[in-house]
């Protein structure tokens, strides 16, 4: 089971659009535990502590589908997922070099405030595939 106490996502800025907002507070409800970490910048030494799991956002990324992307998460086991997004101009190279997985959300190109939601979205989805939940019907 996918526990949401294991996953955090660090986001370079601020959501600025209520809507979006409002969207990733609707998630937050669902999931309290999930970490949502807005910052100027990323400190790769501060995250991959105790062989934390390092995920950016880009789209060079492998892409998955839903199901797919649950049992990547799961096969984690009991470590603790990082996912990185940037900001308009993505994640630094070197941050890059330094992940576990680069993950694409589409073939298409997001604003990085909507990624936000989107991940948050897919999150939601694959707790609930490893839980069983209705949420998700395939």
């Amino acid at each position: 089971m996918l526990q949401t106490n294991r996953l955090s996502i660090i986001a370079i800025g601020k959501i600025k659009k209520n809507w979006i907002r409002e969207g990733i507070n609707q998630y937050k409800k669902r999931m309290p535990d999930l970490i949502i970490n807005e910052s100027k910048s990323f400190n790769i030494d501060n995250i991959r502590v105790n062989n934390n799991i390092i995920i950016c956002l880009t789209e060079e990324g492998q892409s998955f589908n839903s199901i797919e992307l649950t049992s990547l998460l799961l096969n984690f086991k009991n470590k603790k997922i990082n996912f990185l997004i940037g900001d308009a101009d993505g994640i630094p190279s070197d941050i890059k070099d330094k992940s576990n997985l680069l993950l694409s959300l589409s073939p298409l190109t997001f604003p990085h405030e909507l990624a936000r939601l989107i991940l948050i979205e897919q999150i939601y989805r694959a707790i609930s595939i490893s839980n069983n939940s209705p949420y998700h019907r395939a």
